[in-house]
């Protein structure tokens, strides 16, 4: 067998899959094993074939679990793909795409943004363009690179025409090969499903550099996914690629017992599911922490009226106090009305300085695998350092000051110049990939305040 032969061998899972003849799978064609070839040196393994697809390992950029589905091209898009590897493939930097900068050409995969809407080839289908200019796509006869994915009886795609000189065309259609092997995880064999990848195409009128067009494709972009929901009712939102946290479940090193008991803790059933819905809320981080954020606002007033029934106990039991010393009651009366008027960000420190515990608080960042994200070069922007070895100032207190700028971040998005250092936390964004300690953190004061409730003091 020859060198190439064996580069091509198809594995053993795959031969019985394959309907070339009883003596096995298909051959490559030439223009196959080329692209097979191609794709092997940017790290895309070549798996297997039959009579109607290539099937390949897919790359995903800053994969860390383990390998998804596989991938199969249908061999009838071999054309296509071998053109796009011929003028250079570049992944795009945020989003789950591609970028081809010899020819202009932008692509971005496409989710629906929500877990009930319907498969984006079913809406997409429902739409025309409002209007076809001058496109050098029609013109020409060519079309834009993909994956064809259909409803009934027709592929569903959606081009919006651009001018032959400012604006680029437009596409929703299914995604190319290329951003098939770039950028998806995998996908059924069957080309035609209608649950299949799709895509945002953006071909500009002439050659960019992939900077620039990813620059202009953003309010293209955000513009177009915006009009789609408001004049359409079809919501969808752009990809991202994973982030590159280590992980987004607990970094702590969390002992869980093995056996389940009839439940002993009683909690609110509204802050359950705060609770509950906050660790489900995976697609965006920002939501999940603020759930979390409303199970500690929940507390507020009872922890801030425990701790000034506290400080008014300790006063009108102090022996030196008098009924008719002014002095003596005005301080009563500040005690109240601090109470009363306590700023949110008074009642959150009051909150964790009387429920959280200091020594499982010290655990959480001190046996916690978090790296520098807490510290002043962290990749979340204008919150508030926390340092366990800070002793000038509480540890309560420098995790109420951070999770309090954060909440501030997240439900804050105003127009001003004055935060123009400190913007608001989007959602989907790559602040918001890297937010999971300090959901993380959340979490556990949560968990330390519900705790705290079951004393009933």
């Amino acid at each position: 067998m020859s060198d190439e032969a064996e580069r091509f061998e198809v594995d053993d899972e795959d031969t019985s899959s394959g309907a070339g003849s009883e003596y096995g799978p298909p051959a490559l064609t030439d223009a196959e094993k080329a692209v097979a070839k191609r794709l092997g040196e940017a790290g895309i393994r070549f798996v297997g074939i039959d009579d109607e697809y290539l099937k390949f390992a897919p790359l995903m950029k800053g994969l860390r679990t383990s390998p998804p589905r596989s991938i199969y091209i249908p061999r009838a898009s071999v054309g296509d793909l071998s053109a796009q590897l011929e003028y250079g493939i570049e992944a795009h930097s945020d989003l789950r795409g591609v970028a081809i900068p010899r020819i202009g050409y932008l692509e971005i995969a496409l989710v629906n943004n929500g877990f009930y809407g319907a498969p984006i080839s079913y809406a997409i289908s429902s739409l025309n363009p409002e209007e076809i200019p001058d496109c050098h796509h029609i013109d020409s006869g060519k079309c834009l690179p993909s994956i064809t994915v259909k409803r009934g009886s027709r592929a569903a795609s959606l081009h919006i025409s651009g001018d032959r000189e400012k604006r680029p065309c437009l596409e929703i259609s299914g995604v190319s090969p290329a951003c098939m092997l770039w950028a998806t995880p995998g996908r059924p064999r069957a080309a035609s499903s209608v649950n299949a990848p799709m895509s945002l195409k953006i071909h500009f009128p002439e050659p960019r550099d992939k900077m620039a067009m990813e620059e202009e494709a953003r309010d293209v972009l955000s513009s177009l996914l915006y009009e789609l929901d408001v004049r359409n009712g079809i919501r969808l939102r752009a990809a991202r690629w994973p982030s590159p946290t280590p992980s987004r479940r607990t970094q702590t090193e969390e002992i869980f017992d093995t056996f389940a008991r009839f439940p002993e803790t009683r909690v609110n059933p509204e802050m359950a599911t705060l609770f509950g819905f906050a660790g489900s809320a995976e697609e965006n981080p920002p939501l999940s922490f603020l759930s979390y954020y409303q199970v500690l606002e929940f507390y507020f007033p009872a922890a801030v009226k425990r701790n000034a029934l506290r400080q008014l106990g300790k006063e009108l039991s102090d022996p030196r106090f008098s009924r008719t010393d002014k002095d003596a009651l005005l301080k009563i009366l500040r005690i109240g009305e601090r109470s009363l008027n306590a700023a949110e960000s008074g009642q959150l420190r009051t909150l964790l300085e009387e429920c959280v515990r200091a020594d499982r608080l010290e655990e959480f960042f001190t046996q916690g695998e978090w790296g520098d994200h807490f510290a002043r070069n962290g990749p979340i922007r204008g919150v508030s350092v926390v340092n366990p070895k800070n002793s000038q100032q509480p540890l309560t207190s420098q995790v109420a000051d951070r999770v309090y700028k954060i909440r501030n971040r997240i439900v804050h998005a105003k127009d001003d110049p004055r935060f123009d250092d400190v913007p608001a936390l989007l959602p989907q964004s790559r602040e918001a990939d890297e937010l999971w300690p300090d959901i993380a953190l959340a979490r556990f004061l949560a968990s330390e305040v519900i705790l705290d409730s079951q004393s009933g003091v």
